[in-house]
């Protein structure tokens, strides 16, 4: 039960259960190797579980973890270092200090996401990259209690252009074995909301759903492993790849350039 009750949020690979969001996860830190982070400044933004600042952070010349809570039983090398802050605050961080902004899967979260963008913008480098995903609204499958709100294509882009002159919005899609595993998860979600008929989900507000949304949310990963394990554990980050957005992404992968 405590299990079930553990939310996905903060995502890792202690079960198979969650094996899904997180490759899906820890492919945007694998694409951005490929950008040659090597002796960069790099800070990353909702650093979670810290799996990510274990890929980037020995590319960098130094790597800055910020989130609400610093990741328990992580050590951290000579060349990172962690700040806790509430998020879109970064008053802790000078002005042009980051050649790279990390943000994965956190401007979800943040009610000022405008802010947000606005103080990554103060805080890279001139020619500083941003590197940020999100989910696409369209092909999320229920509502998340967790998220503050979604984004549909033609908002991410209108958002991001409002702070960024230079940056391109691709789409993070899924091979064969991910929409499998997409498509049986979206039969069993619809198993469970077809009960909601006064759609609840989108009449309360989120901290009454939190609990109930985790529960069921982790139950029903527990039963798609028991019918799918073979697809559900054997999904592997290099299964999701990029292309020129679309509405039928699964995550939009913002590149944007002071």
């Amino acid at each position: 039960m405590i299990a079930l009750l553990k939310t996905a949020e903060r995502a890792n690979n202690s079960s198979f259960i969650n094996n899904y969001v997180f490759q899906r996860h820890v492919f945007a830190y694998k694409h951005i190797l490929v950008h040659r982070l090597t002796g960069l400044h790099i800070l990353e933004l909702g650093c979670g579980e810290g799996y990510g600042m274990e890929m980037v952070s020995p590319y960098a010349q130094h790597y800055l973890a910020v989130d609400k809570k610093k990741p328990a039983g992580q050590v951290f090398a000579n060349n990172t270092s962690f700040l806790q802050c509430n998020l879109p605050n970064l008053s802790g961080i000078a002005d042009n200090s980051f050649d790279t902004v990390i943000c994965f899967q956190v401007i979800e979260h943040i009610k000022n996401d405008g802010g947000l963008l606005a103080e990554i913008k103060r805080v890279l480098k001139p020619g500083g990259k941003l590197l940020l995903t999100t989910p696409n609204k369209l092909t999320s499958l229920t509502r998340n209690p967790f998220h503050v709100r979604e984004y549909l294509p033609k908002e991410m882009c209108s958002l991001v252009a409002a702070h960024f002159e230079n940056y391109t919005v691709e789409g993070i899609q899924g091979n064969q074995v991910v929409m499998d595993y997409y498509n049986e998860n979206k039969k069993s979600v619809k198993s469970f909301t077809k009960y909601d008929i006064f759609n609840l989900q989108h009449r309360l507000p989120a901290f009454m759903l939190r609990i109930p949304y985790t529960l069921l949310n982790n139950l029903n990963r527990l039963l798609l492993l028991r019918k799918i394990e073979d697809v559900t554990a054997n999904i592997r980050f290099d299964d999701f790849y990029t292309q020129q957005l679309n509405d039928d992404c699964l995550d939009y992968f913002v590149t944007a350039t002071k």
